[in-house]
């Protein structure tokens, strides 16, 4: 199939307009593209729910390929099209003049970034250093406004999903409750509720140290957890099965959605990204989307892929985002 065709099948794919002629069209390509790697079973109806949802990841992959082999060549200043990723996203969060968690040191303020008990949704937290973290409903995360120093620190109450940039002359420690985390850079889960002695680290990839009060109490690696269960118990570190990829499948929570209108969409992105989205042209509001993401990406990252998808545009200033564009074509 030529690109320029592919391209057209895809966008009214996202857009929801896409014929039967036409989606089997893309499931021809899909087919062909992956020939290698799909045993084909056209009799089998659970074989073809497969195959489709394969297939929605696969457009998505060739969408992100396709913005960015082409963001270099945009301008980055003004109502720009969604196919270049900003540099850094500025995430709106409370300021609050409180010490920093370690008694006796000058830490400064802090940023606190929550997400509240009351919601249902994931909060999206992007680091000074650009490391990626999504914190579960009711969990809190403290951290300084810079990493300037020999360490990055933050401090952890409840469940979160780090993906750390790797410094290695500048470790990356999480503070929950006695237990610290120490790692230079690595993909991972802490849970440490509110109240409870427990702790558990799972690492994704990557290699991470846990201590407790200056003693090691494990260093894992990719595959494997360990739950620190208060002073009197001694840790349990063991493998991760296989599906360790449920572990932390959370993260993409709220963030796959099908045909789904543009104006609830944002609403949704509101909640997470902490900011305000407003459409120039309230037609465009309605218009449906889909999208799959995997919860790690910036806001920049997912409006660069929706609107591009509708061929639409967007200006943030601040913690404000106006999205422009024709209604649904």
């Amino acid at each position: 199939m030529e690109s320029n065709e592919l391209h057209r099948l895809i966008r009214k794919y996202l857009q929801g307009t896409v014929s039967d002629a036409e989606r089997e069209r893309l499931l021809q390509w899909y087919r062909q593209d992956v020939a290698d790697d799909l045993l084909w079973e056209a009799d089998d109806p659970n074989e073809e729910e497969r195959v489709h949802d394969r297939m929605k990841d696969r457009i998505w992959m060739a969408v992100r390929e396709d913005a960015a082999g082409r963001k270099n060549n945009i301008k980055k200043s003004g109502l720009k099209p969604l196919l270049m990723y900003a540099s850094i996203a500025a995430i709106c969060l409370l300021v609050l003049g409180i010490a920093f968690w370690r008694a006796g040191d000058d830490m400064g303020q802090a940023l606190v970034a929550t997400s509240s008990a009351e919601q249902t949704e994931n909060r999206f937290v992007l680091l000074p250093d650009s490391s990626r973290v999504v914190l579960r409903p009711g969990s809190r995360l403290v951290y300084k406004t810079d990493f300037k120093g020999a360490t990055r620190e933050v401090m952890l109450v409840g469940e979160a999903y780090f993906d750390i940039n790797r410094r290695e002359h500048q470790p990356f420690i999480i503070h929950t409750g006695k237990v610290k985390t120490v790692v230079l850079g690595t993909a991972f889960t802490i849970r440490a509720a509110e109240g409870e002695e427990n702790v558990q680290v799972v690492v994704q990839r990557g290699k991470v140290r846990v201590e407790q009060e200056e003693q090691i109490m494990a260093e894992l690696t990719a595959n494997q957890q360990i739950v620190v269960q208060g002073e009197k118990k001694a840790p349990k570190k063991q493998t991760v099965s296989a599906a360790v990829g449920d572990t932390f499948a959370w993260t993409a929570q709220d963030m796959q959605f099908d045909a789904q209108a543009f104006g609830e969409l944002t609403s949704r992105l509101e909640r997470r990204y902490g900011v305000e989205i407003r459409f120039k042209n309230p037609d465009l509001a309605k218009c449906p989307i889909s999208g799959r993401f995997s919860g790690m990406e910036t806001l920049e990252e997912v409006l660069d892929i929706l609107c591009t998808a509708r061929g639409a545009l967007y200006r943030r200033a601040g913690d404000m985002v106006e999205i422009d564009g024709a209604g649904c074509l």
